[in-house]
């Protein structure tokens, strides 16, 4: 009897543990399927806003304002319309700028919509904040960042060989004022690092994107002509 009782405790137990793992199960794939919910739910801007060309372009400005430097991806998204929309919008905003006679204007530079000032203030606010000497960019320098700008993205080692020298000092300097940074692995069994040029690089450089380079025969002409 009471090998019996034994049994039949350990088969109540059993099924206990069962029960309450079976449970556990349910409560973990509710959460889940809550926690899936709350990721769909995105934040979506007003239709009343988006119905209204002067609202939406205030909503616009703003992020960007705030945001600094908003992919056009994110306002694609968020304002439910195309890069040709964006534009027109920004253009909009920037047609207020200019009758305002304000210092401030919005530029696309490469997949990018930022804020800035307009170049005429250039000088002023240089000699104002400007406390460091301006550096000036060598041949070597410059001859480093040009060919990672026509060729990224590179290694170290391919930048050496090409340039025949050593460029860890120009890589160094070209990273701390901002027109190059790391791009990732070379591939997944290659682990060095790339480099590629940045938003501030095209900035700097009065361009919108990688594509408004000169081609690498006009500079070759340009060279030629200046040495005439």
């Amino acid at each position: 009897m009471e090998k019996i009782e034994e049994t039949n405790t350990t088969n109540i137990d059993i099924q206990t543990i069962e029960k309450e793992e079976i449970n556990n199960n349910e409560n973990i794939k509710s959460e889940n399927a809550e926690s899936k919910n709350i990721e769909k739910e995105k934040f979506e801007i007003d239709e009343s806003i988006l119905a209204d060309n002067e609202e939406l372009e205030k909503v616009m400005e703003a992020i960007i304002y705030v945001e600094g430097n908003v992919p056009i991806s994110r306002l694609r998204s968020l304002f439910k319309c195309e890069n040709s929309d964006i534009r027109n919008h920004i253009e909009n905003i920037n047609n207020k700028y200019r009758n305002s006679k304000s210092a401030i204007e919005i530029l696309e530079v490469g997949d990018s919509i930022m804020m800035t000032i307009i170049p005429s203030t250039f000088g002023t606010l240089s000699a104002i904040y400007d406390k460091k000497r301006k550096k000036k960019i060598s041949k070597a320098m410059l001859q480093t960042l040009s060919i990672i700008a026509y060729k990224q993205p590179l290694t170290k080692a391919e930048i050496d060989d090409i340039r025949q020298s050593d460029s860890g000092y120009h890589l160094r300097v070209l990273m701390e004022d901002g027109f190059i940074a790391w791009k990732g692995r070379k591939d997944y069994l290659d682990k060095r690092q790339t480099y590629g040029t940045t938003d501030k690089f095209l900035m700097h450089f009065g361009i919108n994107s990688l594509d408004d380079l000169p081609k690498l025969r006009e500079l070759k002409d340009l060279e030629f002509n200046r040495n005439e």
